[in-house]
Parts: C-alpha cells; structure tokens; sequence
C-alpha cells in the first residue's frame, strides 16, 4: 500500500503574530472541543497507510491537556504506524505534562518556535515569551525524554545586524537541539507586517543566509534543504516528503493534500469546516496537475534539498526524462551565472543541484524552470 504523509492543522492561538499569514484564530475552548471531536472522528475513519504525521498549526500547545489526550488517542493507530509524529510547540504554552503526555503516546519529534533569543526582536515580532521561557522549553523537553528537538528561527528583520543574527546562532547551537529551521522574514501582504517590506535591508539578509551555509555545519547540521539544517540522522522526514512532491494528506481548515495530482485546499473557516464535516460536505478548492507540471513542481521541490535533482530518481517518479521537460539552454545559462553545477559520476552527469549561490536565489532558479 502507498504510504501518505499525514498533517493535521490546530488553527489555534494565544495571540496573532502579526507575520503570520496562516490560518488561525484565537483560543476559546468550546469551539476547540468541537473542533477536535469532529477531527478526531475524522482521524478515526482515514484508511490509509501514514508514514509520516506532523500536527501544526496555529499552536497545537495551546490546546487544554484534556483535548490534546482526545486528539492523540485518536490517532493511536496512525501515530503507531507512522515513523516520525511531530508536533509544533510554543514556549510559553509548553508544560512538563504535556511532554510526559506526547511521550507517552507516541510523538517523536517536537518542533518549538523560539524565533528569536533577543528580547527586543521577541517584542518586534509580537512573540509573547520570553528569551528564557524559549531556552527553558528546549531543556524541558530535553529533560522530560524527547531526543529529537527542532526550532524554528527568523532572521532579517529591520533594521537587524550581521552581527547579531551570528550571536543567536552562536547561542543556539549550544541548545541541546538536533535540528534548526532558519527562515528570512518575508512580510505577507495580507499581514499588518506588510508595511515593513521597504524597510528590509536585502544585502543584509543575504549575508545572514550565507552565513548560516557556513556556520551551523561547521557545527555539526548539515545543510539539507534551503531553510533547514540538521544533525546526522535527524532530518525531518515529513518535510522531505513535500520536497520529493510525494501524496500527502491534510486534515482541518485550510490544510491542503497531493494525491495524484490532484492538489485540494480546505476552506479557511472553522465553522464551515465543523459544519461540513457534520453534513459530510465542505468546501474546498480543487486543482488538477497534468503529468508534465506535476514533473516541473518536483523539480523545483526536488532543487530545495541539498541533494538536488537526481535524474534516475525523477524518471522513475515523474515518467519522464529530465531533459524532456526542461530547457538546455536555459539550464546551462543558470549554470554558467553560478546558480546552478552538475553532479557527476566520473564524467557522467547523474543530477543537478543549487550552490551557494543558487540557494540563496532559489525561488528565482526555480521560476525560470518552473
């Protein structure tokens, strides 16, 4: 049976981000508690073979002890089955029972959004705890028996200096963590953070991404996606299933899944997701792939690892040749202006991936492939 990749969305919060252009909403636990019975059945009745899970959000922690037990005794048989079960955490809302309890049924993996260890840029970023309460909740998990600790950083944001981003890092990677997620802050236009677009020093941000490139292996994570670094052995497998463009299933408002080219996008709304799923039928948004853009998406998916595009691989994914969908000329251009180099078997050329330089321009590289 084909395995899926399982994301469940908790599209709750303490309070709104304001660079947060996801789904959610703030906390108020009788809706939370409908919310979760109506996932939980749906949970119940997924007959598919899951190999990976991962619960965001919005802020998963924010749920009350009680509705996280329902949620995960209702995935017993998924979180069983599935190799890796992350779940997202804030700080300020992560417990000592609440670890004991995500141990205890299963989770593996447990992603905390520090963002930041400044207080000013803490504040800038409308985060609500402190550069303690994101350092304690790393021991705290630590101590209570996770070995597989993710956290999520932002850098480049106004007015932010070389220099400090590297003190962050330099503290960071003292943390007992085994992989770390470093995004540049990109303002939405649908965010109150849209007003600081002008205001981001790009030179400045580039600096700071190619340092990461730079430092964080130097320290034992390796480099293996555009924004992610991780220990040897601890690369988050959910993510490198999106990166590989493999089916994926999403549960909740706004949750998206990929089942044979088949793209569907549930509808941004609580209410209209809990009273669908009660009438067994809810809104979505539904795009249909053709095999020859299903294969350019996984190029471009593909060329955000590390690894790149192996051209056996994506034959044997996609059907067809690499150079029956793409551009020689446009291939070698991106070559020759440093974004792209051949990986080579001896004299063969077997893939393609991004340098340093590519990397840094990504989603421009892919735009041209695409």
């Amino acid at each position: 049976m084909m395995g899926y990749h399982l994301y469940i969305h908790i599209p709750f919060c303490k309070s709104k981000c304001p660079y947060c252009d996801f789904y959610s909403l703030p906390y108020e636990e009788s809706l939370a508690r409908q919310y979760i019975d109506i996932l939980s059945k749906e949970i119940r009745n997924l007959n598919i073979n899951v190999t990976t899970t991962y619960i965001g959000g919005g802020t998963p922690t924010v749920l009350s002890p009680n509705l996280l037990d329902s949620l995960l005794k209702s995935m017993e048989r998924i979180i069983r089955r599935s190799k890796e079960v992350t779940i997202e955490a804030n700080p300020e809302s992560l417990t000592d029972d609440k670890l004991k309890l995500f141990l205890k049924k299963g989770i593996n993996r447990i992603s905390i959004g520090i963002q930041s260890l400044r207080e000013d840029k803490l504040k800038f970023l409308g985060r609500i705890h402190s550069t303690g309460e994101g350092i304690g909740a790393v021991y705290k998990a630590k101590r209570i028996g996770f070995k597989n600790i993710s956290v999520d950083l932002i850098y480049g944001v106004p007015y932010e200096t070389l220099e400090s981003w590297r003190k962050e890092l330099k503290a960071i990677v003292k943390l007992p963590v085994t992989h770390i997620s470093c995004y540049s802050l990109t303002p939405e236009e649908s965010t109150p953070f849209y007003k600081f677009k002008e205001e981001i020093d790009e030179d400045t941000v580039a600096q700071m991404f190619l340092y990461n490139m730079n430092y964080l292996p130097r320290k034992g994570f390796y480099h293996y996606e555009v924004s992610n670094f991780a220990k040897r052995d601890y690369q988050c497998k959910h993510n490198l299933a999106y990166w590989d463009n493999a089916p994926y299933i999403g549960l909740g408002p706004s949750a998206v899944s990929f089942i044979e080219g088949r793209r569907v996008k549930n509808v941004e709304d609580i209410q209209r997701y809990i009273e669908g799923k009660n009438s067994k039928k809810y809104l979505i948004i539904e795009e249909r792939l053709s095999p020859f853009r299903r294969a350019k998406e996984t190029v471009c998916l593909n060329l955000r690892r590390k690894v790149g595009v192996e051209f056996v691989r994506f034959r044997e994914k996609t059907g067809f040749d690499f150079w029956e969908i793409e551009d020689r000329d446009v291939v070698r251009r991106l070559i020759k202006n440093g974004f792209l180099r051949y990986k080579k078997r001896g004299k063969e050329i077997i893939g393609l991936f991004l340098t340093k330089k590519g990397f840094l321009y990504a989603d421009e590289v892919c735009s041209e492939l695409i």
